[in-house]
């Protein structure tokens, strides 16, 4: 079978030819249909995680797959797959063929697509935590989202509006991005000293969902409402955050941090949900297909900020 594997920390995978694995009792042979490119698994193949798998390595922690053999399930059955250190500490699904523990693979609705369902799960979870669970969005609040025009950003402007937020503004970093954004979401393009400028003085939401960091963060914070909330996701602009404290106290806007490894259980929670409000179409995920043997391209078009939704490989 074929399978990107990760030869050396900091480079990119190249595509091998290797043998299809076979499974032990307890464990499920699936065909991989589709398999998610996430910056988790970037931050795999850096090698600066705490988490290095041994070498060489199949990436990938989420994917969508066909059973082949298996004790529990019947062939033919549609499943997710993640967990068990899936993409890790194990080998993973950007291949052809994946053997795992039973408990990876979870049976889902044949409605959703095999590039949704690989890819779903994080970007659906993530901005539902972040609108419901940790920033509480309250009906009427204005919402402004960092990277609305990203996988997770996408969902959580779709969720703020479906709470009741009175107005969602979805902040892009360039002209280009302003058509990715979910409809009803009033655009501002900028980043940095240009961002500020374009936001104006004054507050602009009472909550803020970011998913960028970097120079996009200290302005919308400055924009937050006084005793408003920020529920902080992503760094894909930078992972540095400098406050000027008596300013910070002053304002009273509280810091939120959404951290999804500690959220396992409620993930797995609301993913029938999600799925239910995937399929029925009360929200959309973009996603962008790769060929198997693309992904190098596909994972520095991430890096660059050039995929339009989630990035997914197809073997």
């Amino acid at each position: 079978m074929r399978a990107a594997r990760l030869h050396s920390f900091g480079q990119a995978p190249t595509i091998d030819e290797i043998d299809t694995p076979t499974r032990a009792a307890g464990q499920t042979l699936v065909r991989i249909d589709a398999a998610a490119l996430g910056h988790l698994d970037m931050t795999i193949a850096s090698g600066k995680f705490n988490v290095r798998p041994p070498l060489p390595h199949i990436g990938g922690t989420d994917g969508a797959a066909t059973v082949v053999e298996s004790d529990t399930f019947v062939p033919g059955t549609r499943v997710l797959v993640r967990g068990g250190g899936i993409g890790l500490t194990k080998n993973g699904c950007w291949a052809e063929y994946l053997v795992a523990a039973d408990k990876a693979f979870t049976p889902f609705d044949a409605g959703l697509a095999p590039e949704v369902a690989a890819t779903f799960f994080l970007p659906s979870t993530t901005g539902y935590v972040a609108v419901n669970d940790v920033a509480k969005v309250c009906p009427g609040e204005r919402v402004v989202v960092s990277g609305a025009s990203g996988a997770v950003g996408s969902m959580a402007a779709q969720f703020a509006q479906l709470a009741g937020a009175g107005e969602v503004i979805g902040i892009v970093p360039r002209p280009d991005q302003v058509e990715l954004l979910p409809a009803g979401v009033r655009p501002v393009v900028g980043r940095g000293a240009e961002l500020a400028k374009e936001l104006g003085d004054g507050p602009i939401a009472e909550v803020l969902i970011d998913t960028l960091g970097g120079d996009c963060l200290p302005p919308l914070l400055e924009r937050v409402a006084p005793g408003g909330r920020a529920a902080l996701i992503g760094y894909t602009l930078g992972t540095e955050l400098t406050l000027d404290l008596p300013n910070w106290l002053l304002s009273d806007v509280q810091i939120l941090p959404v951290n999804m490894i500690r959220k396992g259980a409620r993930q797995a929670e609301l993913a029938p949900e999600l799925v239910d409000r995937l399929v029925a179409g009360e929200v959309r995920l973009a996603v962008q297909q790769f060929p198997l043997d693309q992904i190098a391209d596909a994972l520095r078009l991430m890096r660059e900020g050039k995929v339009a939704g989630r990035a997914v490989v197809v073997p």
